[in-house]
């Protein structure tokens, strides 16, 4: 697959950069020992992990499809990554919310079974949002989702 310009190549390039920061972020999560620090760790989680969705549609917006109104052609195309995209942040996100709200209330207590099992379902999603994230940023950088040619009509006729 050989990206048609320069910019598609930047844009992977930060989406990319926004993954390793969620993948650092996943590792190191569990050193801090202050609440101010874990607090901090999630707010960048976070905030990296809304860039990198927000990245991820930006692209979507700008492929030639979206801008012809062939939405579903695109929702068809990329549908698993948007449900594990959206699963694993509202996993991280809850799980952030639920951990913090534990360390506030019981600092230095041990865990509590919502916070092991959110822990779990975040982590475990991890690799399948890595995956299918990297996927998309992949697929969606192919020149055809960027040029009005007859791969488009084929793909209308098959849905």
């Amino acid at each position: 697959m050989k990206l048609s310009t320069p910019k598609y190549t930047i844009c992977i390039i930060i989406q990319f950069i926004f993954m390793f920061c969620d993948l650092i972020f996943n590792c190191v999560s569990l050193f801090p020992r202050t609440k101010d620090a874990l607090l901090v760790l999630f707010i960048f989680q976070d905030l990296f992990l809304v860039l990198s969705i927000t990245a991820m549609l930006m692209t979507f917006f700008s492929t030639y499809l979206f801008q012809a109104g062939l939405v579903e052609v695109l929702v068809r195309k990329f549908r698993a990554a948007g449900a594990v995209c959206a699963a694993y942040a509202a996993a991280s996100v809850l799980l952030h919310a639920v951990w913090l709200q534990q360390q506030w209330h019981e600092p230095g207590s041990a865990s509590r079974p919502a916070v092991i099992f959110l822990f779990l379902v975040q982590r475990c999603l991890s690799p399948w949002y890595y995956f299918f994230y990297k996927r998309a940023a992949l697929r969606v950088s192919d020149p055809r989702f960027y040029e009005d040619i007859e791969w488009i009509s084929h793909q209308l006729q098959q849905h």
